[in-house]
Formats: structure tokens, sequence, C-alpha cells
């Protein structure tokens, strides 16, 4: 990584393809490869791909806190510039999720029917013993469990539709997207009866939804990202190394790994570190180089909210069907994990290509409808691109 003058923090798009890439690794394994203890006398490089490979859910965290740097950071420069209102919001926010999430949905209708149809058996039962999958799809994919996720009420007042279990941390974002400009534009701008009523639905939710407190506070941690970088604005120069952002890594990295060595469960261990180091990578204006590498993070960057939502159900399929049952990571395993990992990412790519790329336009059609109150010269929240797992 090397200093420059982009506006653009492409180091950012690399962190966020590498959490979409992280989750997918980690379900892959899951789904696909015996458990490590299963897996008697394996070497050393297998070890370490059990031991790298799993951390799916740590990567949620990063996603968490890039979601209130983009989201959240709109909200606060909007509000500042007196730009920010809730229909033009809530329509950025909720068409970005539905123009992905929709066809994810009924994605994940067609593989969890083709896959019960073709091999059923303990991969959709929930019996084949892998962790990630311990339901019986067949009673989760009614009308019904589909509309609770559409409204983004998954493991809140229903179970996750069908096999896509990473459907519950996008009711994590919905709610913090609400709650965060509720609460922030009562007490910033204090307009009235419908400030206050935006307010108190949002504490009445998170009183509602305790289990979703501890990740919003994750997600402020984003939102603070932007508050010091207004604070200590990035350095316009440096020379030598990006010190900083090196000895926060290395807490990163070592967080990381003390969370799987000791199995510590919480959350924080890992958000502050991640934490810290966003904040240095901003405050040294670390950017990526070659060039090459710069357009490589954004494009998959790019559909990593594509990926995030459509592998799941799409490698529970080809487990059941084109496998069989987990197998044992060896070198035909490798193979195997290698071909699959591309299978997903080309898979992923086109339904960014058929929906998640359309983002934009769908939300300039919606701003012409005059109903939605909507002022097409305002400028978006937030670029499709970019921000959390949405």
């Amino acid at each position: 990584m090397a200093p420059s003058g982009k506006p653009h923090c492409d180091t950012f798009d690399l962190i966020r393809a590498l959490a979409a890439g992280t989750v997918c690794v980690s379900h892959l394994r899951n789904l696909m490869f015996a458990d490590y203890h299963a897996n008697a006398g394996i070497g050393l490089a297998a070890k370490a791909f059990y031991f790298v490979s799993n951390y799916g859910h740590t990567a949620v965290i990063v996603f968490f806190l890039l979601s209130g740097y983009f989201v959240g950071g709109s909200v606060l420069r909007q509000s500042a510039a007196g730009t920010w209102s809730w229909p033009r919001y809530l329509t950025e926010r909720l068409s970005r999720l539905w123009v992905v999430l929709i066809p994810a949905l009924l994605l994940t209708l067609f593989w969890d029917r083709m896959g019960i149809a073709l091999a059923g058996g303990p991969f959709y039962l929930g019996t084949e013993g892998t962790f990630d999958q311990q339901i019986n799809v067949v009673s989760h994919l009614g009308q019904a469990t589909f509309a609770c996720n559409l409204v983004f009420l998954q493991t809140l007042a229903c179970g996750t539709y069908g096999s896509n279990g990473p459907l519950w941390s996008l009711a994590n974002e919905f709610w913090y997207y609400l709650w965060f400009p509720a609460c922030f534009v009562l007490l910033r701008q204090r307009r009235g009866i419908r400030a206050f009523a935006a307010a108190a639905f949002a504490v009445g939710t998170m009183v509602a939804f305790p289990s979703l407190l501890s990740g919003f506070g994750l997600w402020l941690l984003g939102v603070l990202l932007v508050v010091l970088e207004q604070r200590f604005p990035a350095r316009s120069a440096r020379t030598g190394w990006p010190w900083f952002t090196l000895a926060s890594g290395a807490a990163l990295l070592a967080a990381l790994v003390c969370s799987r060595l000791f199995l510590l469960a919480n959350d924080w261990i890992v958000g502050v570190p991640c934490f810290a180091f966003l904040h240095c990578i901003l405050w040294e204006n670390v950017r990526l180089r070659p060039a090459l590498l710069s357009r490589i993070a954004i494009r998959f960057s790019g559909f990593s909210y594509s990926l995030y939502l459509t592998h799941f159900s799409f490698i529970l399929f080809v487990a059941a069907v084109g496998v069989g049952r987990r197998i044992p990571f060896d070198g035909h395993g490798a193979l195997v994990f290698a071909g699959m990992l591309v299978l997903c990412y080309a898979y992923a790519y086109a339904v960014y290509l058929l929906f998640e790329q359309n983002t934009r336009r769908v939300q300039r059609g919606l701003q012409q409808l005059r109903f939605l109150g909507i002022r097409p010269d305002s400028p978006a929240p937030h670029s499709p691109s970019r921000g959390g797992i949405g």
C-alpha cells in the first residue's frame, strides 16, 4: 500500500472485497469439507487452511464498521449541508437492499427446491453435521418466511429464508440504517413532532430487538470514523512507511489469531482493533498501488453484496447434489475448493450484472416518482458500490 492523492479510498474497497470472500470461503469449507477433527493426520498446510478459513462471522463485523462509515457518514454530511431528507434516504437504502435481496430470495427458493427434489437427505434436513446448516430447509421456504425476510425481520420474528443463513445480518443492517438517522436528526435538528416520532420508533424497536444492540455499537464505531476524519484530516504528504497503519494492522491480526486460539466470541475483541486500523488508513491516507491492484479491489468490492447474498444456497446445492457428502481436505479437496470458489465468484458476478449493477438506474427511476417527494438533483447519500453488506 502507498499514499496518493486519490480521493476514493480503494483500500476500503479491498477490505470489503476480502471480507465478502472470507464469508464465502468459511461457508464453502464448512459445507463441503469434513470438520477439522475428522481429518486424521492432516498436514501443516491443511491445518493452516482450517485455521484461516473460519472467519466468516468476523468478516461481518468488518461490514458493520464499513457500513457505519459510509451510510452513517452520508447522514452526517448531508445533515450538516441541509440536504438530507427521509424520502430520499429511505428510497436509496431500500432500493439498494431490495435490488439484490429479492433476486437472492428467489434464487434461494430455486436452488433449495431443486436440491431437495434431486438429493434431499442430510444436507437439507440439517443433519449432515455442518455448523452452518442445522435446520430443515423445507420448513423455512414458506411464503410467510419469504415476506418476513423481505421486510428485514429475519432472526427477530422468523428464521432466515430457506437455507440462506447469511441473511441474518441484513436485518441488522436495515435497522441500523433506521436507528441512527432517527436519533441523530432529532438531536441535530429537532424538526417537530415527526422527528420525535421517528426517534421514539427507533428507541422502541431497540427495546424490542435487544439482540441487535451490540452490532449497532460496532456500526456506530464506523460513524465515529467519519467524526475523527473530520477532526483529524488525512495527512497530505508523508515520507516513509505508514507506521500507524502497520502497527494497528498488526494489532488487528493479533486479535484475529487470539479469537481463534482462545475461542473468544466477543465481537468487540476484533471490532475495536479493526476500528483503529481503519482510522489509521484514513489518517495516513493509505491507498493501493499499483493501479491494477486498485482496479481489482474496486471491481471485486462492487459485487461483494451479490456474493454475500447468493453464495450459500448455491454451495449447498452443489454439496448435496454434486458431491453428496462432506469430503476430506486433501489434494483432491484443495482442487475442489479452488474450483468451487471460482464458480461461486462467477455465479455472483452474473447476479451482479443482472441486478446489482442496475441499482443506480432503479434509483434514478424512483426519483422521478413525484409522490415520493424526492428532488432529483439532490446528491445520493451512499454510492451503491460502497458500504457494508448492502
